[in-house]
């Protein structure tokens, strides 16, 4: 009987578990390019430490245009910012008022003499992005996140974003939401903090991201759990496989009755929109799909291509040629790409179709359609 209660207890404090809901916004008329890809890839590149691709330097000047981002604001009195939510690193950063780089002087800029709650710490900060490294310096200020309020959180401002990357991004900085152990200097990132301050009743943040079409302006990222009216049926969970990017194991991935991935490893990720395979899946995918030289397919046969079935925890997450294929002015282009990972990359092209739950208390990440 008392096991019984205690039981009910626990349901009943999850069930009234409060959820802190972050609107996400999407560009409006948002339109892929092939040069936002390239520099989207040349970001990747960066943030997974794997080699530039030489070619793609000179192409670079367009955007990094990423088309989820959502405000938050530093400082007393608040200095407000569009931030990338990215579950692929784990750092906070903006642009200082002291850079004089092209990409800082076209977004918000930290001013850290006009806010009473900076506390300086002036360790020197670093991340390799594209063609070149954003420096900075690490501050500590208040964030707050749509009224979750973060005390001393640090930080880095940026006082050097050389390069193109940054320059036309529709977006200030970036908000990491991977695990600490991959955070530069060791700084515990944001949501580790809304954690620590009991500023969220359970150390759970999902991602609903709406697709084109969807009735949703942009999305929502809820801190504190998941919100069921958003997905269809059971979110399938299978636990991370390694603590440092939201990593965990694929069970396998199939086109056409071809097997793409058997136990493979795969990072769920945010902060792009593509979704990046290894060599011999992406070899076979454009094969199946018939992909040029440059990634484009012929537009007229985008209906007939196959459904590309992931299998995540006994579950199948299939994806249809309308989620996988970007179309850009005029031309159609797979979202499939290669950059020399033995492991998979699912990004917004794989959770716009799936609402994303990220556990950190019970390290597990949770997949479950979009209602």
């Amino acid at each position: 009987m008392f096991k019984s209660l205690a039981l009910l207890a626990v349901l009943l404090a999850v069930a009234s578990a409060q959820l802190h809901r972050v609107p996400v916004h999407k560009e409006k008329n948002f339109v892929k390019t092939r040069g936002n890809i390239l520099a989207e890839i040349s970001h990747l590149r960066a943030k997974y430490n794997l080699p530039q691709a030489r070619a793609v330097e000179e192409e670079l000047n367009n955007s990094m245009n990423m088309a989820y981002y959502g405000a938050i604001t530093i400082g007393t009195p608040p200095q407000s910012f569009k931030v990338l939510f990215d579950s692929g690193s784990s750092n906070l950063w903006v642009p200082s008022n002291q850079c004089p780089s092209d990409a800082c002087q076209t977004h918000n800029q930290y001013d850290s003499s006009a806010s009473s709650s900076y506390v300086a710490n002036g360790q020197s900060f670093s991340i390799q992005y594209g063609t070149g490294s954003l420096t900075g310096i690490l501050a500590e200020d208040t964030v707050d996140v749509n009224g979750l309020t973060i005390a001393s959180q640090t930080f880095a401002e940026a006082t050097n974003e050389p390069g193109t990357n940054f320059n036309n991004a529709n977006f200030d900085g970036i908000l990491g939401m991977a695990f600490e152990q991959i955070a530069v200097d060791g700084v515990a990132p944001p949501f580790y903090n809304m954690v620590n301050q009991a500023l969220v009743d359970n150390p759970v943040f999902s991602f609903y991201l709406a697709r084109a079409g969807s009735s949703q302006e942009g999305g929502e990222l809820i801190f504190g759990g998941s919100d069921a009216s958003l997905y269809s049926g059971a979110l399938t969970y299978v636990p991370i496989s390694q603590e440092g990017y939201w990593q965990f194991t694929m069970a396998s991935a199939s086109a056409e009755g071809n097997s793409l991935c058997d136990n493979c490893q795969a990072i769920a990720d945010t902060g792009t929109s593509l979704i990046v395979a290894p060599a011999n899946a992406y070899e076979l995918l454009n094969e199946i799909l018939n992909v040029d030289d440059e990634g484009l397919v012929d537009c007229s046969t985008v209906s007939s291509m196959p459904t590309i079935n992931f299998n995540i925890g006994g579950t199948n997450f299939p994806l249809e040629p309308s989620a996988y294929i970007i179309q850009m002015n005029g031309n159609c282009q797979s979202s499939f790409q290669y950059m020399g990972t033995d492991f998979w990359i699912l990004g917004d092209v794989f959770i716009g179709q799936y609402y994303t739950e990220f556990d950190l208390g019970n390290t597990r990440i949770g997949f479950a359609p979009v209602a």
